[in-house]
């Protein structure tokens, strides 16, 4: 049987915090992964509400800046919500080439 992958871009695992503000306040989350359409957060699955507009503030182990991004709630399951970044700014681009060179250099 085929599966057929939904995501439109590459993935990378990563370690670091995330803060999710929604309209109840803040969430202090995991990260998981991250790519150039979204992110995915070990948290409390009753934090946020699938399709909530939320804001974004991710630190990735090892990267030198904070990241701000406005998002949407695309998936809850019990202990990891999936992100969708809403018109990702530059620094999720950077991030992910930085990812991408760590990952690279490490094949080398």
């Amino acid at each position: 049987m085929l599966h057929s992958e939904r995501r439109q871009h590459r993935r990378y695992l990563v370690e670091g915090k995330a803060v999710l503000k929604t309209s109840r306040g803040q969430v202090a989350t995991e990260l998981v992964d991250l790519g150039m359409g979204g992110v995915l957060l070990l948290a409390p699955s009753d934090s946020v509400t699938v399709g909530e507009p939320i804001d974004v503030r991710l630190a990735i182990a090892g990267y030198p800046d904070e990241i701000e991004v406005k998002a949407r709630v695309a998936r809850v399951d019990t202990h990891a919500i999936g992100i969708t970044f809403v018109d990702p700014p530059v620094e999720i681009d950077k991030a992910v080439l930085w990812l991408e060179a760590g990952f690279l250099s490490a094949l080398f």
